[in-house]
């Protein structure tokens, strides 16, 4: 999998710096010392590969598009630090995403210390004829995107995305290949908030990212949509690992009615081979880890916190066909409920919950993962094995969710 240096450089990237970094030359833009350019965009026109372009703490209206291997890095100057781009969004020629910064068809584009603001938009929703909106959007690309601020990518009407699985619109970082190839991204250390849907969103084979030290924040079905922290789909290739990720609990709404517009913080959908999701930290969803398709996935050492509705991991394989030779370890899980009819009745609000019926499961294990205050601690298809889980204060430790409806207990206290 993706490995970091210690310096936060992916190896995977180390490539697009290498012996011709070292007589790539400076550029500087905005109002400080030693400033070449007004604009971005000019400092961008102007770079050759592998350059640096350093931008004076300011606001910047631009829309941007990398075609090139550069640095953007936003620097201190004059006791300020903080790069505010902030354009109103239009079509880019030859795109269907409006995004602040667009990387396209390159490799070796770092972009640092930068606050990207998506809410000067006229996006309306969701729709084959709607635009995609991101804060970044990674296009055939590799590159790095790290200790930034990514925020604002709402569309004009949330509502009208609900249901519109799997992609819906307003990214936070929007990834995806529209060329065949390989494809290797770090996403690090950045604030994403206020999107509509998703906070990091990475659609397709090919594509490799590591996405780690973030934070994530959603508001949940209060937009009336679908919204998830990462969505991972379609054979990309994920190692995400410690996040923090927030969403948002059902509030006033019913378990079934929260469901159809339900926040998840993690979402795997028919996923690349490997992936790894560990040590994460998951608060107020209905789904702290939503698994739909897998095979050699690695869930350990999380800890998913406030969950309703549905349970604190939902694994099913109808979007690949199969689950298997996967391991989930050592995850801690709490407070997920609450505990009334809903959750025998829907088979959810338990620590972790396999859906039996849903394609192939075989070779997995489920092991030393902790539950506590729950209606079960694992509900799990029988040809999975579970092991030496601890259970605390929940009504059933194990149940077979092969048994399901014919035979789930009911949630009643003893």
């Amino acid at each position: 999998m993706l490995k970091p240096f210690m310096i936060g450089v992916p190896v995977f990237l180390s490539f697009a710096f290498g012996a011709g970094r070292l007589s790539a030359a400076t550029h500087r833009v905005g109002p400080c010392s030693g400033s070449q350019y007004g604009t971005i965009g000019a400092a961008i026109t102007a770079a050759q590969p592998g350059d640096m372009i350093e931008i004076c703490p300011g606001l910047y209206p631009e829309q941007l598009v990398v075609s090139k291997p550069l640095t953007l890095r936003g620097i201190t100057a004059n006791g300020y630090n903080r790069v505010l781009i902030q354009p109103t969004l239009a079509p880019v020629s030859g795109l269907s995403t409006q995004a602040v910064i667009t990387v396209l068809n390159t490799n070796g584009v770092t972009l640092q210390n930068l606050a990207i603001d998506a809410s000067h938009n006229s996006i309306s929703g969701c729709g084959s004829d709607v635009p995609a909106l991101a804060g970044v959007h990674f296009s055939s690309s590799s590159g790095i995107l790290e200790n930034s601020a990514i925020f604002g990518a709402q569309v004009m009407d949330p509502a009208s995305c609900a249901g519109a699985l799997p992609f819906g619109n307003g990214f936070g970082v929007q990834v995806d290949a529209a060329q065949a190839g390989s494809y290797q991204l770090w996403i690090g250390n950045n604030s994403i908030h206020d999107y509509t849907s998703n906070g990091i969103q990475v659609n397709g084979t090919g594509i490799g990212v590591e996405i780690a030290g973030n934070s994530i924040s959603g508001v949940g079905p209060a937009l009336g949509t679908f919204q998830f922290a990462v969505f991972i789909l379609n054979g990309a290739t994920a190692n995400i690992h410690q996040n923090i990720i927030t969403e948002g609990l059902c509030g006033a709404l019913s378990p079934s009615d929260c469901i159809n517009v339900r926040s998840e913080g993690v979402t795997l959908r028919a996923i690349g081979d490997g992936t790894i999701v560990d040590s994460n930290v998951i608060t107020n969803a209905q789904s702290g880890i939503f698994i739909n398709g897998a095979n050699r996935l690695r869930v350990s050492n999380n800890q998913i916190r406030n969950i309703d509705a549905m349970s604190g991991m939902d694994i099913q394989a109808s979007a690949s066909g199969v689950f298997t030779n996967s391991v989930i370890l050592n995850n801690g899980i709490f407070n997920v409920g609450p505990i009334d009819m809903n959750a025998s009745n829907n088979e959810e609000g338990c620590g972790i919950d396999e859906y039996s019926g849903t394609g192939t499961f075989s070779g997995n294990q489920l092991w030393e993962n902790a539950v506590t205050d729950a209606y079960c601690g694992v509900a799990h298809v029988g040809a999975d094995v579970v092991q030496l889980g601890a259970y605390f204060d929940v009504l059933y430790n194990e149940l077979n969710s092969d048994d399901y409806p014919s035979a789930f207990p009911p949630a009643v206290e003893p």
